[in-house]
C-alpha cells in the first residue's frame, strides 16, 4: 500500500520505491525492480544480513517460502538535495507461514544512489518481535 509519503522527492525517485514495494509484495513477476539496482548493489539489514544485488532474487523467493501477506506501507520520503540519498520511512506486515504469527515492524532505510539506480540499500529496524526474526511458537 502507498499512501502519499511526506518529503521531498522527485517522481523518479518515488518510482523506484514503488518499484521495490511491489517487488517486495509480489506483484513484481517479471523481476522489473532488479533494473533499479547497480551490479555493485548491496542491501544491509540488521543482524548481519548483506546481500548483492544479484542475488536478491533468490534471497526474495526463499523469503517468500517462509512468509505470505506482505503489506508495506510507505510514510515518508526524502531525498538530498543533489537526488544521491534517499531515506525511506515504511512499516511492513507480514505472516510467517509456519504458525501464522503476524507482526508489524517500522523499518528505516538510507538508500545511496548512481546514476539513478541503487548502490547502497540499508535498513534499519528493531528486529525483537519481528517474525522473521523471532522462533515459531510450538
Amino acid at each position: 500500500m502507498i499512501t502519499h509519503p511526506d518529503g521531498v522527492y522527485s517522481p523518479e525517485q518515488l518510482a523506484i520505491v514503488r518499484r521495490q514495494i511491489a517487488f517486495r509484495e509480489g506483484g513484481d513477476p517479471d523481476g522489473v525492480a532488479l533494473a533499479d539496482w547497480d551490479r555493485t548493489g548491496v542491501l544491509i539489514a540488521p543482524r548481519g544480513v548483506r546481500v548483492l544485488a544479484a542475488d536478491i532474487p533468490d534471497v526474495v523467493t526463499r523469503w517468500r517460502h517462509d512468509f505470505t501477506d506482505l503489506l508495506v506501507e510507505l510514510t515518508a520520503l526524502i531525498s538530498s538535495a543533489d537526488g544521491r540519498w534517499l531515506t525511506i520511512e515504511w512499516t511492513w506486515q507480514v505472516t510467517r507461514r509456519q504458525d501464522h504469527a503476524r507482526s508489524s515492524t517500522p523499518d528505516a532505510i538510507v538508500v545511496a544512489l548512481a546514476h539513478g539506480r541503487i548502490v547502497s540499500w540499508r535498513e534499519y529496524f528493531d528486529t525483537f518481535g519481528s517474525v522473521e526474526f523471532t522462533e515459531p511458537t510450538p
